[in-house]
């Protein structure tokens, strides 16, 4: 392809799959892996999982910067570079022999919630400043490859350091703390190194009337009526969502003594449904629109938490299970749920629509787990005799998320996208297609670019939450 001949998109491509080993290293199972090595009770790892969106509020931070001095690369580069160094100082608190444990915990939580902010500021100035290098035709050719790329990337990394951390525990007992050392080394190496191929790439004069466009009508989404349902709708779904889905890891880690390698496993089994079921969805979305496919797969997501409460140690099958189906189907929540917001939203206010949607889901996914690891830790220090046998207080968050998904589902009937079908006519609509082929797919998780190909749409780059779309990718 031509388009890879372009400097500028081969350093991209480079930055990315670098940024993406970074976001791996200090995320997901290795964060909850050492929240738990260090102590930290389920209240804790509720905060932890609620920081990055509590940090999508600094792209209005972010944008004012942009507005204000106009120098975008150099806000993208030097916030980034702040927010993976400090990972340092992380690794340094977590080693220093403090007498209270309380002390220790707040000023990690401190540290990676700023670390959170200025990912947020440098992502925003990221993609005002790269999106304008690829031309409008070819957003969706380069940046579904980069992605696919970047998601390669997280899966090799994953695999390879759970693995790593199965063997010093296996070896080396009582070297958790070197090994996750070792882990956030490499990150921050990777994240610094994915700043130097940043800095190879040019940087596009920026138009300051957008800016002062998006100061000026700061408000308008909300004066939208149905773009309002749809913030509503979003809010209480995400609510529900990251009720439970942060503590998926956890209850993996600790209650069902899985190792890390196992979890590595199954983390590559969902991505692989993702980058397999992504084709599917985008051709079905072409064909029949977006609100009725995230309904219709809203159906299976609603119950994935109540099914991981049936989970018991030594299962191998149904976790299996439970990562494919939640993949595929999460995938089609994704994509769906960015294409909608492109297609409710006016083209002339669209970034500015995009980031109200990006704020409101950041508030749901930063109240929900908080809510809930509070809960948890409530309900640890209780008596569990009034709960039935093998019942965790883990399972009653489950269940609970469970019935709020049902609750929040019902509100997707009151926005509305331009051309939809009902859920109805899309199922009966599926039974006669034929020739679908899902064999090639793009990683969401890692997919802020998607293009939407219906008539009286326009291609353009999409929004998503510290390089990972907003829309939950929980189970």
């Amino acid at each position: 392809m031509k388009i890879f001949l372009n400097h500028d998109l081969k350093n991209s491509i480079y930055d990315g799959m670098c940024a993406s080993v970074f976001a791996t290293l200090t995320a997901g199972v290795f964060l909850t892996g050492f929240a738990l090595h260090l102590g930290m009770d389920e209240f804790s790892i509720g905060i932890l999982a609620a920081m990055p969106y509590a940090a999508t509020l600094f792209q209005l931070q972010g944008s004012y910067l942009i507005a204000k001095n106009g120098r975008r690369k150099r806000l993208a580069i030097l916030s980034a570079a702040i927010a993976r160094s400090m990972w340092l100082i992380v690794l340094g608190i977590a080693c220093l022999p403090l007498s209270s444990l309380v002390v220790k915990h707040i000023l990690l939580l401190g540290l990676i919630f700023l670390s959170h902010c200025f990912i947020s500021i440098s992502y925003v100035s990221w993609l005002s400043w790269t999106s304008e290098l690829v031309p409008e035709e070819s957003l969706g050719n380069f940046f579904g490859t980069r992605n696919m790329l970047n998601g390669t990337a997280g899966i090799a990394t994953v695999i390879a350091f759970g693995y790593f951390l199965d063997f010093t525990q296996r070896k080396l007992p009582g070297a958790s703390l070197e090994g996750f050392s070792l882990i956030f080394v490499a990150a921050v190496l990777f994240g610094l190194l994915s700043c130097l191929f940043l800095r190879r790439i040019s940087d596009p004069p920026n138009d300051p009337d957008r800016e002062l466009d998006f100061k000026k009508n700061l408000l308008l989404p909300l004066k939208d009526a149905n773009f309002f349902r749809f913030l509503r709708y979003t809010f209480f779904w995400n609510l529900a969502v990251y009720c439970a889905g942060p503590f998926i890891t956890l209850y993996m880690l600790r209650e069902l003594g899985f190792s890390y390698g196992f979890v590595a496993i199954l983390a590559m089994i969902s991505s692989i449904a993702d980058m397999t079921a992504m084709k599917f969805w985008g051709v079905v979305s072409d064909r029949f629109k977006n609100k009725a496919i995230i309904h219709a797969a809203s159906w299976i997501a609603v119950f994935l938490p109540l099914l991981w409460s049936l989970v018991r140690p030594g299962s191998v099958w149904m976790p299996v299970c439970l990562h494919f189906l939640g993949g595929g189907f999460w995938a089609g929540i994704q994509l769906c749920t960015n294409n909608l917001v492109l297609r409710i939203a006016p083209r002339p206010h669209r970034p500015l629509y995009i980031s109200a949607y990006n704020i409101t889901a950041g508030i749901g996914a930063t109240v929900a787990p908080v809510l809930a690891g509070l809960a948890l830790k409530t309900l640890s220090a209780m008596d569990h005799s009034f709960l039935p046998s093998g019942v965790l207080p883990l399972h009653l968050i489950f269940l609970a998320s469970t019935v709020f998904r049902l609750a929040s589902l019902q509100l997707i009937r009151k926005f509305h996208e331009p051309q939809e079908v009902t859920i109805g006519q899309l199922i009966r609509v599926l039974r006669n297609v034929r020739g679908l082929n899902t064999t090639n797919g793009f990683h969401p998780v890692l997919h802020p670019f998607v293009p939407v190909r219906q008539s009286n749409a326009i291609q353009e780059p999409q929004l998503s939450a510290q390089a990972k779309s907003m829309t939950p990718r929980e189970n």
